[in-house]
This record gives structure tokens, sequence and C-alpha cells, in this order.
């Protein structure tokens, strides 16, 4: 009867952790089912970051982009100005060296005139020197002319001065550097009659005599 009472308890207690053991099992399962369901969840998530990455970086090109277009149309913007100031510097030059050129050929002009003026002048003195036909005889010139025979002339606004008994006229100016107390003579060099003044040998004027 006790062997009987033995052999029950055991199959009782055997079933019992059977049981228990299949209770574990079922409990683990859904668990196992639960974490499979919460992988695709974390799959999700990482999804919409990738796509925000993705359009932060797509942002941040375009705008990289716009950066160089911008950099490059303010470079043009640049470059045509500095070629517009190029070809203004370059007209402006072009016109004061126009300018410069009617200035030196006014100039030439002018003192091409002055020259021709100057040499009619001393013509005329010539001519009219050759048409009085008054001439110096030697022995007067050698008495009272000459480098040895030296005077001063006395300032006078019609240019005219009386020497060695004959009058003469100038009709250039009076030179500059020339004092009215300096001492000069009368010289006479190609036919032609010239007032010298010793402390400046290299200028001499035209004297002709006068009526």
């Amino acid at each position: 009867m006790k062997l009987a009472i033995g052999t029950a308890l055991l199959v009782l207690l055997a079933g019992t952790t059977m049981y228990a053991q299949e209770q574990d099992k079922d409990k683990d399962k859904p668990a196992s089912h639960e974490e499979k369901k919460q992988e695709p969840t974390a799959k999700e998530h990482e999804q919409p970051k990738a796509q925000e990455q993705q359009k932060a970086q797509d942002q941040q090109k375009a705008q990289d982009q716009q950066k160089v277009q911008h950099q490059a149309q303010q470079q043009q913007k640049d470059q045509t100005k500095q070629d517009e100031k190029a070809k203004s510097d370059a007209a402006k030059q072009q016109q004061q060296s126009a300018h410069q050129q009617q200035q030196q050929a006014k100039q030439q002009q002018q003192q091409q005139v002055a020259r021709q003026d100057h040499a009619q002048n001393q013509q005329a003195q010539r001519d009219g020197g050759n048409r009085n036909g008054r001439r110096i005889p030697d022995a007067d010139f050698h008495s009272h002319f000459g480098r040895e025979h030296t005077f001063r002339v006395a300032r006078s606004d019609d240019r005219r001065f009386s020497y060695g008994g004959y009058y003469f006229v100038y009709n250039d100016p009076w030179p500059s550097g020339w004092a009215y107390t300096d001492d000069v003579y009368v010289d006479e060099i190609d036919g032609e009659y010239y007032l010298i003044d010793p402390v400046h040998p290299g200028i001499r004027l035209l004297i002709v005599i006068a009526n």
C-alpha cells in the first residue's frame, strides 16, 4: 500500500515538473516574439535619422553651390568693372596724348612763325641798310669804330643812338643781359654793322645807319 502511494506521488511530482517546464517555455516564447517585434522598430527609428542627415547634406551642397555661383558672379562683375575702368583710362590717356600733340604742334607753329618774323625783320634791316647805301668809310671806321673804340649807348625809346658822327638804329629789342652802362663797340661782320658787348661776347645786336 505504501509502495503504491509513493509511486503515485512520484508520478504526480514528475507531471508537475513537466507542466512547470512547459509553462516556462510558453513564457519564453512570447518574450522572444516581442524581441523580434522590437528589432524592426529600431530600424524604423534609424531610417528617419538617415533621411534627415541626407537632407542636411543636400541642403549644405545646395548652399555651397549657391556660394560658388555667387562668387563667380561677383568675380565676373569685378572683371567687368576692371575692363570698363581700363577702357576709360585708355580713352583718357588717348585724349591727353592728342591734347599734348595739339599743344606741341601749336607751339612748333608759333616758334616757326616767330623764326620767320625774326628772319623777315633781319632781312628788312639788311635791305634797309643796303637801300640807303650808307657805309662808313674805312678811315672813319678804323679811327672811331672797332674793338679798340668802346662807348656807352644812351637809352632811347626810338632805339636810336649816335656815335662817331653817325646815327644808328636797331630794330631788335635791347638784349636782356646788357646794361646801358656797359662799354660796347661797333664792328662790321659780313657787310653788316653790329653792336657788341665785350661782357657778353656771344650776343650781338644788328644796327643800321639811320638817315
